[in-house]
């Protein structure tokens, strides 16, 4: 990203202004001792004035000095959304990342170099390669860099990537870090790779059921808002009412797309979030920080079998592993419910129909809260060894990381979501939900290290749609897994002196 600190100084000194704290303001110079004119006036009651204190958070610092120095980031081309903003436009995300983007430039001035390469699945070696590359020859290119979750995962270990826990200026129990990653992702007392709010893709990503309030009204189900709230939106709840609204239009005994109504259309990716959502982990991290296999239990043989059979004992609910044509036929009034990411929102503005946003259900009423899967193409991020000031780069990932939770998620996540696109109410409501309710566990976070067929992260949806019968499946993907944790235990080792 080019510099454009000579077209913005008026926006960032505007910004800076925000971030310095307030008690800066009171050490002020001599008072006006100018004498203005005698009036006589009576003496006003005195009165105490409430204290006010602003809790809110801020950064542990203030403003730093590194004269300019350019600071380099790799980021994929596919996610550049979370950086490029060139100009304002009057687009008010795009206007709200240039302005933090120069705010950032300003409080510590230094010179933000974005470099945009694709990341995406088919790229991934390549972009990979890239950063192993650099990395290996020394040649400090990129002071942090960021990848799709599933793509740069298993390239983390401890020779090409800073330890996070010993990162300079880095404050990861900050409401603008995903904090439980400490716990989830740290191996070896170690931390590669972290989410924050600069990570804007986070947002975009989060699974979701979309449902329409038309075809819910005309089917008489339960209010969806409704079971959300008293905690009784669950899988058999969902089962009950996908299958309960769905009509074969033209009446010749099947279902086909683009002409009957299918009562859930779900698009097998965000399925795959079931994991998370119902609660099932085949992995779990130990008392001592180590990941472990767990054996199949009931709980998750008992949902996989019951998900087996609702997508097996009709044609009325859709699974593919594409979201075309779901989001074609939920705008159409043709699926009743229909499972996808949150950013497809932004593309149903023009959508006749009433439409509602609901979290992923609960395994049943006694699981403690709704569980939404932050998507494996959030973008992660990785300070490499190579970096050329490790106190630079703590300070600019928690000065990006903060502006971006005060400044830019305000601007997509309740202007663009709640209040562009969103028909009713209950939809920010329903959205603090599925954030407060963000996870990203480490069955999902390694899926593409641990490897096997299927991953880690597909228990649930994989064995349900391609009705794989789950014990003994799972017992041979179990060794594979174990041995391949085993190898990214080994990457986190310190190399030897």
């Amino acid at each position: 990203m080019k510099s454009i600190k000579a077209i913005r100084t008026l926006a960032a000194a505007l910004a800076l202004l925000l971030l310095i704290p307030l008690a800066a303001c009171s050490s002020g110079g001599e008072p006006d001792t100018t004498t203005a004119p005698s009036v006589t006036t009576p003496a006003p009651a005195e009165t105490t004035a409430p204290e006010t204190v602003d809790d809110t958070p801020k950064l542990a610092f203030e403003a730093q000095d590194y004269h300019g120095a350019a600071f380099h980031i790799l980021t994929c081309v596919e996610a550049d959304y979370e950086y490029r903003a060139d100009e304002q436009t009057g687009e008010r995300v795009n206007d709200a990342i240039y302005d933090r983007n120069a705010a950032a430039e300003e409080y510590l001035n230094i010179d933000l170099d974005v470099i945009y390469e694709s990341g995406s699945w088919s790229n991934r070696a390549t972009y990979n390669n890239i950063i192993t590359q650099s990395i290996q020859a020394g040649d400090n290119a990129y002071d942090y860099v960021t990848g799709m979750i599933s793509c740069i995962m298993p390239i983390a270990s401890a020779q090409m990537f800073v330890n996070l826990f010993e990162l300079p200026n880095l404050d990861m129990d900050s409401p603008w870090w995903v904090s439980s990653m400490q716990d989830e992702l740290a191996l070896n007392g170690k931390l590669f790779g972290i989410i924050g709010d600069v990570s804007l893709s986070m947002y975009k990503g989060l699974s979701v059921f979309f449902f329409n309030q038309k075809l819910v009204g005309d089917y008489q189900l339960e209010d969806p808002y409704e079971l959300v709230r008293s905690g009784a939106w669950t899988v058999d709840k969902m089962i009950e009412m996908t299958t309960a609204s769905a009509d074969d239009l033209d009446g010749d005994g099947k279902w086909t797309v683009g002409t009957d109504r299918y009562g859930a259309m779900l698009y097998e990716l965000v399925w795959r979030s079931l994991n998370a959502a119902l609660d099932v982990h085949p992995i779990h991290i130990d008392e001592t920080g180590m990941p472990v296999v767990d054996d199949l239990d009931e709980r998750a043989i008992n949902v996989i079998e019951k998900l087996t059979t609702y997508l097996h004992s009709g044609d009325s609910i859709w699974i593919q592993d594409k979201d075309e044509p779901a989001r074609t036929s939920f705008i159409a009034d043709l699926a009743t419910f229909y499972l996808g990411k949150l950013s497809e929102m932004e593309k149903m503005a023009d959508m006749e129909s009433d439409f509602g946003i609901i979290p992923m259900p609960k395994y049943d009423e006694n699981q403690a809260a709704y569980y939404t899967q932050v998507a494996t193409a959030t973008q992660i991020i990785f300070v490499p060894v190579t970096t050329g000031d490790a106190a630079m780069t703590g300070h600019v990932l928690e000065t990006l990381s903060y502006l971006t939770w005060r400044d830019v998620v305000a601007q997509y996540y309740e202007t663009s979501l709640q209040q562009r696109y969103s028909r009713d109410r209950a939809t920010a409501e329903m959205l603090d939900i599925i954030r407060a309710g963000a996870v990203n566990g480490f069955d999902y976070t390694y899926s593409t290290a641990i490897a096997g067929d299927p991953w880690v992260n597909k228990i649930v949806s994989q064995y349900s749609w391609q009705s794989i019968a789950p014990a003994s499946a799972y017992a041979a993907q179990k060794k594979v897994w174990e041995a391949n944790i085993e190898k990214i235990l080994e990457s986190y080792k310190d190399a030897e002196t």
